[in-house]
């Protein structure tokens, strides 16, 4: 390893191995009480239970002025019986007509409304949890906190009502333990709530209000107490499915039943079995032009994929050098493959966590008959900390097999100089397997990769640095890794001003980044600076920023940009600028615009970004986007346009329709999704899905293709 590497290395395990300061949990309890008979959710708080509830109203300001009483009043009332745990939220307002109340929409972020968010530590290890947000409107967001990241792809089965009155909004919430992993013989579970007033841009909490210790910490949560008798049943659910697709213009239908399987093997263990799988209710795409000489990241969006996702997470790598990417299971160059079957074991047992995945693909006349493995274990270490290990086995896009096998540490300290700090080590190796003897060999001489990262956060200070060596044969086969055979430096630091009283400044922060890549001779293949980003937040959450920008490029051969324009060999030095705005996202009219102008290699490039949501009510929604990248270069001139819109009628919480066009030049194609989804009961649905592509030439519309898909999905608990 290359001495300066080695140096980087044993710096970053020093800092993962100073002495620990363990954050305490702050000593806010709320004992629940028993409810009975069960509640009806329907929002009003008039069952006779809640008047004799435990009330929580003791909540702290978080923003504008960290420490300050809250301006509006908030109750909290806990219950529970053997089967829900149930929550009455009063958040009283003196002008209720300032109440936002317009995200209704499933797992949208509920950003541009008044909202609630409130934490469950079922295992009360202060590491992980549930969290669960409500609006105003009734809009309802789930996920899972593991560590210091939170999963918000998790989708569990719970209901809550929401209601406006005279005297503010209410929110009721019954979150069946059927849905929860949990020890039953911790009576006591973690627990914290806060609240945001969206007008205002006021957030208050009630354990740990700090800017500096979110909602989602739970080490320093509060503690819900008197929790006894709860029950999970069999821990079985069955949830099968029923598909119809129809090709419009070959005539084709196809029916296709298939089943997802989960069965709690113990409270804190759920396997889960999904058979003939389909994915046609996941969201597409967002369309994008790729002007750079790598691979671009697509996010997973389908839901067996997604649920419990995050015990494969590793070495807090949030994009390259993944080991594990589940896109690379049943889509290869953009085609979607069929998936027989899958099986997923998570869970844990004391301080191990693991996650086992398992999934059979069909027999394919190019590819052969796949199985694709990964297996994942984390063991904790003190109060906040673990060491983990991560296979893989599987080569998706290929004949031939391919292994990874990793290692990682991650490093918490909440309480660490004042601030939080974490950490993480990691090292991988693949190796690559051909199909036979006969294949072209594939070279292991250097499949490792080693890396890591550290950051700490102090309101108003916050630094991280990221730094990699990633070998010219590593593959991992089930992974993405962006850019082998190089070494990434990413270093950010920031600084947040907040005046104490200012009619109209909510905060004015800088952050410089630098993000360096070099090869293994130390030449920088490719450096950006930002110099720095300055951002002014308005008391209104409107912003405007402005930053320096600074970059490096060298080609060591040449580079074909879009057809018929080619980038020469060369070192390209550049430097530029971008500003823009954001206006608040709780204005009926939302807008967003940015501009930059930089040398572009041997060129200039102009970027500039337009975007605008309607919103007049909780029902209807129209946002649109607008790309246009103006590149002049030596070998050729040539634009680039990118344009989406989707316009959403949300008739309920549990009755929506969403339809997206995106469009853009290169290509000369545009594809049109539109997608109705109706929750008649809590896992209980019904999508129908249209999509249609179409040819673009001269402005005009070819359709080159149109399917429909009708798929409705049961759900049965025992």
């Amino acid at each position: 390893m290359p001495q300066h590497l080695a140096k980087a290395w044993t710096a970053l395990a020093a800092l993962a191995l100073v002495g620990q300061h363990w954050a305490q949990a702050q000593d806010q309890a709320v004992g629940a009480a028993r409810a009975d008979p069960p509640l009806a959710i329907d929002g009003r708080l008039d069952d006779q239970a809640w008047a004799a509830a435990p009330v929580i109203d003791q909540f702290t300001q978080v923003d504008p002025v960290n420490g300050a009483d809250p301006t509006e009043r908030t109750e909290v009332r806990v219950l529970f019986d053997a089967d829900n745990i149930y929550l009455g939220v009063r958040c009283a307002d003196a002008d209720p007509a300032g109440i936002v109340a317009r995200s209704m929409a499933r797992d949208a972020t509920h950003n541009s409304d008044d909202r609630i968010t409130f934490t469950l530590d079922s295992f009360a290890d202060g590491r992980n949890g549930y969290i669960f947000v409500v609006s105003a409107a009734g809009g309802k967001r789930d996920g899972l906190i593991e560590g210091t990241a939170t999963r918000w792809d998790w989708d569990g089965l719970w209901d809550a009502k929401a209601r406006v009155d005279d005297r503010g909004w209410t929110a009721e919430i019954a979150i069946p333990m059927k849905t929860l992993s949990f020890d039953r013989d911790i009576a006591a579970w973690g627990f914290n709530f806060e609240r945001y007033i969206k007008r205002k841009a006021e957030l208050v909490r009630w354990a740990s209000p700090s800017r500096d210790t979110g909602v989602a910490r739970m080490g320093e949560a509060g503690r819900i107490t008197d929790l006894a008798g709860l029950a999970q049943g069999h821990g079985l659910t069955v949830k099968p499915f029923f598909t119809g697709k129809i090709d419009i213009d070959e005539g084709d239908l196809k029916f296709e039943p298939g089943v997802d399987i989960f069965y709690k093997i113990n409270p804190a263990t759920t396997a889960a079995l999904t058979v003939n799988t389909d994915f046609a209710e996941a969201e597409v795409d967002q369309r994008q032009v790729n002007l750079t000489r790598f691979p671009i990241f697509f996010p997973e969006k389908r839901a067996f994929f997604l649920e419990d996702s995050g015990i494969f997470e590793f070495g807090g790598i949030n994009q390259s050098p993944k080991p594990y990417f589940s896109r690379r299971i049943g889509i290869v160059r953009g085609e979607q493959k069929d998936i027989l079957a899958g099986l997923r074991l998570t869970g844990r047992t004391g301080a191990l966590r693991f996650g086992m995945l398992d999934v059979q693909m069909k027999d394919d006349d190019e590819l052969g008959a796949k199985n694709l493995g990964v297996l994942r274990l984390k063991h904790d270490v003190g109060e906040e900390s673990s060491v983990g290990f991560i296979a893989t086995n599987g080569r998706p896009g290929a004949r031939g097999d391919n292994q990874l096998v990793g290692a990682d540490f991650s490093y918490v300290n909440s309480d660490l100089w004042g601030g939080v700090a974490s950490a993480d080590a990691w090292l991988m190796a693949t190796h690559d397997d051909p199909d036979s003897p006969d294949d072209e060999p594939r070279e292991n001489d250097d499949p490792f990769a080693i890396g890591g990262r550290a950051s700490w956060a102090g309101d108003p200070w916050t630094i991280s640095a990221f730094v990699d060596h990633i070998g010219e044969d590593f593959r991992p086969g089930l992974g993405f890794v962006q850019r082998p055979g190089a070494r990434e430096y990413h270093l950010r630091g920031g600084y947040t001003w907040r005046p104490e009283t200012h009619d109209w400044i909510r905060s004015v922060s800088a952050t410089t980044t630098v993000s360096t890549f070099t090869n293994f001779n130390d030449q920088v293949d490719t450096a950006t600076i930002d110099l720095p980003r300055v951002t002014l937040t308005t008391n209104s959450a409107d912003s405007v920023f402005a930053v320096a920008l600074l970059d490096r490029e060298r080609l060591d051969d040449p580079f074909e940009i879009v057809d018929g324009v080619t980038i020469p060999t060369g070192e390209y030095d550049n430097a530029g600028w971008r500003a823009g705005f954001t206006t608040s996202d709780a204005r009926r009219i939302a807008l967003q615009a940015n501009h930059a102008q930089s040398g572009f290699y041997d060129g200039t490039r102009r970027d500039t970004f337009v975007a605008a949501t309607l919103q007049p009510n909780a029902s209807f929604t129209l946002a649109a986007e607008y790309f246009l990248n103006e590149i002049e270069l030596g070998s050729g001139d040539f634009d680039v346009r990118t344009s989406r819109a989707k316009a959403t009628v949300q008739l309920s919480p549990e009755l929506s329709w969403d339809t997206s066009l995106q469009w853009d030049n290169q290509s000369d194609q545009a594809g049109l999704n539109s997608r109705v989804r109706y929750e008649f009961r809590p896992g209980q649905e019904l999508f129908v899905v249209y999509n249609e592509g179409f040819d673009v030439l001269d402005d005009e519309f070819s359709s080159t293709s149109r399917r429909l898909t009708v798929k409705a999905g049961l759900t049965f608990r025992f």
